[in-house]
């Protein structure tokens, strides 16, 4: 029930590992962020309570620069780290007022296939994915173009790009207890991004922290997905 056959072929049900899905951010090359000290990522985080201060940093690093509109190659800021955070804090709370480039990925520990988000999808419609066993497919961005396909044997099929490519299964009654999970990972992301906050942007962590909750609506009981 998984992606792609290995050389040895598909795996038992039995021996199925449950998919793995989690909320990720694009991060790409930071280099010679000055403000903070920033990881060096690779293109994805995966984004969690278990991040260090340097990931988090990179997180915010990221997020900022790409809601800098009148130049996301420039760091914004000069040399203060509360004014480059403040893309993230003054947004407004209309939704596309603050973009978190990212979303989804989803990976078959099984066989090894993952599928990660697309070009310009948004981490802040992760809910999407709770409307999939209604029939709706979220938007998973594009170049590559994931797509979703629902199966008749009672499972949701993502695939990584058009027909041919890997994919990943996934039962349709598993798919809430695993977007369940990202919320989880997402909670457990600002509870770290907080304690980073205290101790980078005192002065705006209280902000920075909510205006990110509510962007992403974590905190949010169970809203349906952005219209």
């Amino acid at each position: 029930m998984t992606g792609p056959p290995t050389p040895a072929g598909h795996r038992s049900a039995s021996a199925r590992h449950a998919p793995r899905l989690q909320p990720v951010l694009e991060v790409g090359r930071l280099d010679d962020f000055p403000l903070w000290p920033v990881a060096d990522v690779g293109p994805w985080l995966a984004l969690s309570e278990a991040l260090t201060s340097a990931e988090v940093g990179a997180a915010v690093a990221r997020i900022a620069a790409y809601n800098h509109l009148d130049d996301r190659t420039v760091w914004p800021g000069g040399d203060d780290p509360l004014t480059a955070v403040l893309p993230l804090v003054a947004a407004g709370p209309e939704p596309g007022s603050l973009l978190v480039p990212g979303g989804l990925r989803l990976t078959d520990p099984t066989t090894g296939a993952r599928v990660d988000p697309g070009c310009c999808s948004d981490l802040n419609d992760w809910r999407e994915w709770y409307e999939i066993p209604a029939g709706r497919s979220p938007n998973l961005g594009h170049d590559p173009d994931p797509w979703v396909e629902r199966r008749p044997d009672g499972t949701v099929r993502v695939w990584a790009d058009e027909e041919g490519s890997s994919w990943v299964d996934v039962p349709v009654d598993e798919l809430t207890g695993l977007v369940d999970g990202v919320r989880t990972n997402l909670a457990g992301f600002l509870r770290a991004l907080r304690s980073w906050a205290d101790d980078v942007v005192p002065a705006g962590a209280d902000e920075l922290v909510a205006n990110l909750d509510r962007h992403l609506r974590v905190s949010e009981p169970d809203a349906p997905a952005r219209p």
